[in-house]
């Protein structure tokens, strides 16, 4: 290894010392939800085909559990992931340290208890009517509150960076920490604060709920996979000129799409007709971004064997994908009315969050962790495990839903068919989701238990050492060597 490298080395060393605690704070907090997500997650989905289960409980039926579950997931797991990757990626690719650590401890702070209150308030009945914003009014400050410090230090990070170039992953990462709060605050006016009369209220609902899913975590996902392909891979981003058209046009019609889950609802039909051409108009991005990831692998497939990092990404891209393919056909008016009450639109959120963002998250945390503790996995059973549980769980749940959903909306278009019997078929793949849902957390288990393992300095003796090298020197010229997403 050269001096250059070397100084690099040291460079990322310093960085990764200075983002060690508030990420693994972060990463911690993030996988506790998950498991506690995952969990209730599965109480909601076996009571749906054994309603007797936890039943005596008012604070274990279906209407609180359900909803605190995935709040649990979407804020504990989802948000507290992001804030990790995104504070530890924004450090490196600005060449900078993280400053003044001991701030996001607080904000890790206030944004958990904010998630611990407002689920609490959730399974005791505290409700409000809209999804995605149940959690009581209460903790809504709390959580802006622990957000904006959070914020202020990513553009505090960004703004004495030590680098001339802006990379693709910095744009996403920098979208959606704008885009959260704007989304959220605006959504708590106009529903909670001062709400809006009328339609306007499922208007302002579905804008919130398929913003929050394509422009927080789509963009997320996305600054993953645009850092960790060439940077493990040792290439630059292919067509990488186009990224920035990706981008701006990703973010300039998502926010007009989320009409389209009003399809058929008694509001006006231009704002459904606006959410399905915003969607139609999304493939231009889409196929862009599959070009610049999917390009960035040819002929380099091999690499995913010796990556567990590049397998999450892979995984991730072809959620999106998919996602992005099941959105479109939501957007079909002929589709909507078979599949739009029906297991299927839960599908699609499903596999922005789990398939895409999540599994992101995942190989992002098996690259950062390492090079934060300067340790390697305990144990690779229990990695493989990971990934295998989550594959497979991904691969069942996303055939079970959709077979489901088809098959559910066929029946409920059938006017002779009775409801009860419609009740019968899907207990079936109820059942089949549960089993779904039990590989997945068997998957969240192992991870959580080398999680500790890496993280828990008293498990440090007999753990080895972790040792990294350098990305190959691509010699490029400047506007492709930006491409590469991995010199900082």
């Amino acid at each position: 290894m050269n001096s250059t490298d070397n100084n690099a080395r040291t460079e990322q060393m310093e960085i990764d010392a200075s983002a060690k605690w508030p990420v693994l704070v972060f990463f911690g907090s993030a996988i506790l939800w998950l498991i506690a997500g995952g969990a209730l997650q599965l109480i909601a989905s076996i009571q749906l085909h054994t309603p007797s289960f936890l039943a005596g409980c008012a604070w274990t039926t279906y209407g609180r559990v359900a909803p605190a579950a995935q709040n649990a997931l979407i804020y504990g797991w989802g948000m507290n992931a992001a804030f990790a990757f995104g504070l530890w990626l924004m450090a490196r690719l600005s060449a900078t340290t993280l400053r003044h650590g001991g701030w996001l401890f607080v904000a890790a702070k206030f944004w958990n208890i904010g998630v611990t209150l407002g689920l609490l308030g959730i399974l005791g009945r505290f409700s409000t009517s809209f999804e995605l914003l149940e959690m009581p009014r209460f903790v809504t400050l709390i959580l802006l509150a622990g957000y904006a410090m959070i914020g202020v230090w990513a553009v505090t990070t960004f703004s004495i960076r030590n680098t001339e170039n802006v990379y693709a992953s910095q744009w996403y990462l920098f979208g959606a920490a704008f885009w959260f709060p704007w989304l959220y605050a605006i959504a708590q006016i106009m529903l909670l604060k001062a709400p809006v009369r009328g339609v306007l209220q499922p208007v302002v609902n579905a804008w919130y709920v398929h913003g929050l899913y394509g422009l927080w975590f789509i963009p997320v996902a996305l600054a993953a996979a645009y850092y960790f392909l060439p940077k493990i891979l040792g290439k630059p981003i292919a067509n990488y000129y186009l990224a920035a058209l990706a981008f701006w046009w990703l973010v300039g019609t998502t926010a007009f799409a989320g009409g389209s889950r009003l399809i058929g609802a008694p509001v006006p039909v231009w704002i459904s007709t606006l959410g399905a051409v915003a969607n139609f108009l999304l493939v231009v991005p889409v196929v862009v971004i599959a070009l610049n990831l999917f390009g960035t692998l040819s002929g380099r497939y091999s690499a995913l064997q010796s990556s567990i990092t590049l397998r999450f990404i892979f995984v991730s891209i072809l959620g999106f994908v998919l996602a992005s393919a099941f959105n479109l056909a939501l957007s079909m008016r002929g589709f909507a009315q078979v599949v739009q009450f029906t297991l299927m639109t839960d599908l699609r959120d499903w596999l922005i969050f789990y398939a895409c963002f999540s599994t992101a998250m995942f190989g992002a945390a098996y690259f950062i962790l390492p090079r934060l503790t300067g340790k390697e996995w305990r144990s690779t059973i229990l990695v493989k495990t990971h990934f295998f549980t989550t594959a497979l769980g991904v691969v069942l749940l996303t055939a079970g839903l959709a077979a489901a959903g088809w098959q559910q909306g066929h029946l409920l278009n059938d006017a002779t068919v009775p409801f009860g019997d419609i009740t019968k078929v899907l207990t079936f793949w109820f059942t089949f989701r549960s089993i779904g849902l039990i590989v997945l957390l068997i998957g969240h288990l192992a991870f959580l238990i080398n999680f500790v393992w890496i993280a828990c300095p008293l498990n440090s003796r007999g753990t080895p050492l972790a040792s990294f090298h350098q990305p190959p020197d691509l010699s490029l010229p400047n506007p492709a060597k930006a491409a590469t997403e991995g010199h900082a």
